[in-house]
């Protein structure tokens, strides 16, 4: 692959008055004692443009700050999820490898394809090639996380048909010294060993204002609670001794190292290094979930793994009238999984991804004319080796997807009566090839797409903020193997190794109220999203082989609500966010619908689930000057899922708690997820694999903070 010389470009910027990250600013921590009586002003920078309110910014987005998940307990993206509206899981079936939908768009095919969710870790996209994945992150020294809900094709690109994740990690102080880190333990309904987690962080200024690193990492342990029996389902398989006892077991380790530099005003370069390291036996599915067991592995070891590495190198520079920002990255990795189908039978699949991406960006800074302009360009690829062996067959169908992009991006705003009344307008030109390839062939598709966002936004105050918005999205055409593609073909259903892109419409009202003492806040948004050329899976002939083929247009027309109150009682905060998802295909491939038969126009769009909501209660008061008692209870619901296999699994709902006390900066407290032992499904795959909530866990958790 050819890559542009990202350093020296950074080297670029910093030469025309020298660069580096700029720290985002963000005024929300989880306060501490009686403080907590109004709701604080909370800054982001999803716009692009520097720092703005959560209230003033005319999007459907939510900011969580790291203080207020870990009052929570919310460790990492899946339990981030129950907080967003209209989010559901796509694929959890291993902790290596798991995707993530909201409002329904990417829903049809799982993990497979590009994701329909944009992740970013600080201003760093995190990009496996068609292959839409989460980043396997933990939340162990993150500042906050922002969650933009709804196409981000201008600012973002083609990886956020859906939305847009964005995790600001806690940057090193170039001032003070500081040390902190958790230990939590705690244990598992059905496991016979105790769970573990430790992490930790240091920053350490190396000169004085100008130069700081910052370290951070973790280790965990999830002790398993499922048992594997080798043999079929009959009576004397499930009610002998099992094979294999607690074989679900996972491991994680974490580790993050940051430079900072700072070298004049206005100028600071951030160099940066991730490693995620998960790891899991045997899967989170199973043919029971209580009891929680699998059968038919023949005695073959499941498992999954993968090992990502991110590098980069961030540069800012502030000349007063405007910012230029430069960010080059290089994500690299390994992930895949083997399960048992039976008999001594296997199917193995691992990748073997890169990604370089260069972004680099001006935009405007005060006045009443707001812009940026921008470019970017990614170039990666996504090796893959298959196995698929059974007593009648063994194929390897291995193959590889290469994507390389680039794009001009840009959007315009003007402050219209004294800034009451803001229109904005945006647009995105982004052209791509993309290829499927193996050891025999290259298959090349050449792509250009427009996508744009128009915006017009009403604030008469600081108080309320409404916006009406008309925002394009689309997801790359999927790649798949010549194996898949001739096996779909084979029942009947035309398809070809490179699938055409999901585009999408989404039209959008909302609406931000704050009260005038700050003590009530609610946010609603009405949205319709008209879908074309969705991809899903189709069962072929071979066995544990499905492919892929574009299979329709739908859309789906829904609501968003979040309400956060500090109520009369002391020390006392209520939430609710809840959405309500209507989705239904509008036309269906002749051919597909053959296949599926109970998929028709009209009928409900696959995978997504119809509602979500979560009611949550904090408490935060003060006991003394230098101790605090705290305590966070919520109730998540998921609404029912029709699945492309046809189920539908039925709603269920989970309850979390937390309680502590804190000293000066240290904090002791009791964890609790699934009190009440749901075990689900969340998703039925087919009678054998159902996939199902984690049992009650309870522990306890000592934690060391800064000032």
């Amino acid at each position: 692959m050819q890559r542009p010389a990202g350093l020296l470009t950074s080297a670029c910027v910093l030469a025309f008055a020298a660069g580096a990250i700029s720290v985002p600013i963000f005024a929300q921590t989880t306060p501490s004692g009686d403080s907590a009586e109004t709701i604080e002003t909370v800054l982001v920078t999803a716009s692009k443009i520097g720092t703005q309110s959560l209230q003033a910014t005319p999007l459907a987005i939510q900011a969580f700050s790291g203080e207020s998940l870990k009052v929570k307990n919310v460790i990492d993206v899946g339990s981030l999820m129950s907080s967003i509206p209209g989010a559901a899981p796509g694929q959890d079936n291993s902790n290596s490898a798991r995707s993530y939908t909201i409002r329904g768009v990417g829903t049809s095919t799982s993990t497979n394809g590009d994701s329909p969710i944009g992740y970013y870790l600080d201003d760093v996209p995190f990009n496996v090639p068609n292959f839409g994945i989460a980043p396997p992150i933990r939340f162990l020294d993150i500042e906050r996380v922002e969650v933009l809900r709804g196409p981000q094709g201008t600012l973002y690109g083609q990886g956020s048909a859906g939305g847009t994740m964005i995790f600001h990690s806690r940057q090193p102080d170039l001032e003070k010294f500081q040390v902190g880190g958790d230990a939590q333990t705690s244990s598992t309904v059905g496991a016979h060993e105790l769970n573990y987690d430790f992490s930790g962080f240091v920053s350490v200024p190396l000169v004085e204002n100008k130069l700081a690193l910052r370290v951070s990492g973790g280790v965990s342990y999830t002790a398993g609670y499922t048992d594997v029996y080798y043999g079929a389902d009959t009576a004397a398989t499930v009610t002998g001794k099992p094979d294999q006892k607690d074989a679900n077991f996972s491991h994680n380790q974490d580790l993050r190292a940051v430079l900072l530099w700072t070298p004049m005003d206005k100028v600071s370069v951030q160099a940066q290094f991730w490693q995620f390291r998960p790891t899991q036996e045997y899967a989170s599915y199973g043919r029971s979930l209580d009891p929680s067991y699998m059968i038919n592995t023949g005695g073959v070891r499941g498992y999954s793994s993968s090992n990502f590495r991110l590098y980069s190198l961030t540069t800012n520079v502030d000349f007063g009238f405007a910012e230029v920002t430069n960010i080059a990255s290089y994500v690299d990795g390994n992930f895949g999984y083997q399960y048992p189908i039976g008999d001594g039978g296997i199917f193995s699949s691992f990748f073997y991804p890169t990604n370089f991406s260069e972004e680099i960006r001006i935009h405007s800074s005060g006045g009443p004319l707001h812009w940026l302009i921008g470019g970017a360009y990614q170039d990666g690829e996504g090796p893959q080796m298959n196995t698929l062996k059974t007593s009648a067959v063994e194929l390897h169908p291995d193959n590889n997807s290469i994507a390389t992009n680039g794009a001009l991006f840009g959007e315009v705003s003007y402050d219209l009566l004294d800034g009451k009344l803001v229109p904005l307008a945006g647009l995105r030109l982004y052209t791509e090839r993309r290829a499927y390839a193996d050891s025999t062939s290259e298959n090349p598709v050449n792509r250009d797409v427009l996508t744009w966002r128009l915006n017009l936004s009403y604030l008469p105050n600081e108080n309320l903020t409404m916006f009406v918005t008309a925002a394009t999205g689309f997801r790359s055409g999927m790649i798949q193997s010549k194996l898949q593609a001739d096996a779909v073909s084979d029942v009947g259903v035309p398809s070809s190794t490179s699938l055409n892109p999901e585009t999408l419409t989404n039209y959008e009202f909302g609406v931000k109220w704050l009260t005038d003492d700050g003590k009530l806040s609610i946010a609603a948004n009405l949205y319709r999203i008209n879908m074309k050329g969705l991809i899903t899976s189709i069962a072929t002939n071979i066995d544990s082989v499905n492919g892929y083929a574009n299979f329709g247009n739908a859309h789906t027309d829904g609501v968003d609500l979040e309400v956060n109150w500090h109520t009369p009682i002391k020390g006392v905060s209520l939430g609710f966010i809840g959405n309500l998802n209507d989705g239904q295909f509008d036309s269906v491939n002749p051919y597909a619908q053959e296949k599926l038969t109970y998929i028709t126009p009209g009928s409900r769009l696959v995978n997504g689930i119809r509602n979500n909501w979560q009611v949550n209660a904090n408490y935060n008061r003060s006991l003394t000057d230098s101790v605090d008692l705290f305590g966070n209870f919520s109730w998540n619901q998921y609404g029912n899922r029709f699945m492309s296999s046809g189920i539908l699994v039925p709603e269920y709902g989970v309850a979390n708690a937390t309680a502590g006390v804190r000293y000066d900066t240290w904090e002791l407290a009791l964890v609790a997820s699934n009190l009440g032992d749901e075990r689900g499904p969340s998703s039925v795959f087919s009678e054998t694999t159902l996939i199902g909530v984690t049992p009650r866990t309870i522990g306890i958790r000592l934690r060391k903070t800064t000032d």
